[in-house]
């Protein structure tokens, strides 16, 4: 999972774009980022989405490091990281 920081590197940048492109993935960032926490079967419930779907489009935003996961139990709990998206904005505010 890329750490990022204002110096992030492009391919980190291009990941965490390519995350964010997705509507499914996008829709799931948000509804992690409304709370502190959110488990699998939460996720799955209020998105609408298989939980292999979901499963699928939260790895996808780990890569990218914009989401954290802790196992309780038999169950995911996510975690949104806004440092990713913070490190982003930067780059993108970099452009002038």
């Amino acid at each position: 999972m890329p750490v990022l920081h204002a110096a992030s590197t492009l391919d980190e940048q291009v990941e965490i774009l390519k995350a964010l492109a997705d509507p499914v993935r996008l829709d799931l960032l948000r509804r992690i980022a409304a709370v502190d926490e959110m488990a699998c079967t939460d996720l799955v419930d209020e998105s609408h989405v298989s939980a292999s779907t979901v499963s699928y489009h939260v790895k996808t935003l780990r890569t990218a490091g914009l989401v954290q996961v802790r196992k309780e139990g038999r169950n995911f709990h996510y975690t949104y990281r806004p440092a990713a998206a913070r490190a982003l904005a930067a780059a993108l505010n970099s452009l002038g």
